[in-house]
């Protein structure tokens, strides 16, 4: 057994880590496991969130499984996946600086204002990396996919989301949780369902 141990140490002295994550990206670990197990993760997450299909899980990881193969076989979300990830890392690095640097030299008191101030932060950073990425993928030929008329649509639909949740939502009472006015919202979309 000891001996086992003391000969996997000894190999791994010649194999640098390097050459395991290269082997591990020819293997498509980076390009196809990866992506698939994001994209069943958002899905399957938001399905058992909302509830659909009266929370059976077996429907929930089929549909999730489903969909994340078909979206690895588009190769716009893999190079989406693949421009956005370093970005996105850094992106997340200066938010979590900023929080810790904010948790050391804000007063308590000051708090609740600078949660909205990161908040801001985040949303230029998350626009930031958007657009570097936007204008990557249209670097890499998928300018016809994503335009300048489709950004406007999409940014109409996210305001006309916006709108009607808050409509949705400023009907119930205060104490009424959160999670209860979504479920009045999808209840309404649903026809209560």
């Amino acid at each position: 057994m000891i001996a086992q141990v003391i000969s996997s140490f000894a190999f791994m002295q010649y194999v640098a880590f390097e050459d395991i994550l290269i082997k591990l990206e020819q293997l498509g670990l980076f390009e196809f496991i990866l992506p698939l197990l994001l994209m069943f993760a958002i899905v399957y997450g938001v399905l058992s969130w909302t509830s659909m299909f009266g929370g059976e899980k077996p429907i929930h990881a089929l549909i999730a499984i489903v969909l994340a193969f078909l979206a690895i076989r588009w190769p716009v979300y893999r190079d989406f996946l693949a421009i956005v990830s370093p970005k996105l890392g850094v992106g997340l690095t200066i938010i979590l600086v900023l929080v810790l640097l904010m948790g050391l030299f804000i007063p308590e008191k000051s708090q609740a204002i600078m949660g909205w101030i990161m908040i801001g932060v985040a949303v230029v950073i998350a626009l930031v990396i958007f657009a570097q990425s936007y204008s990557d993928l249209q670097g890499a030929g998928y300018g016809s996919y994503v335009n300048s008329d489709m950004i406007g649509w999409v940014i109409i639909v996210a305001l006309l989301i916006g709108v009607i949740v808050a409509v949705v939502t400023a009907g119930a009472s205060k104490k009424e949780a959160p999670s209860k006015k979504l479920g009045r919202l999808w209840d309404s979309i649903t026809g209560g369902n």
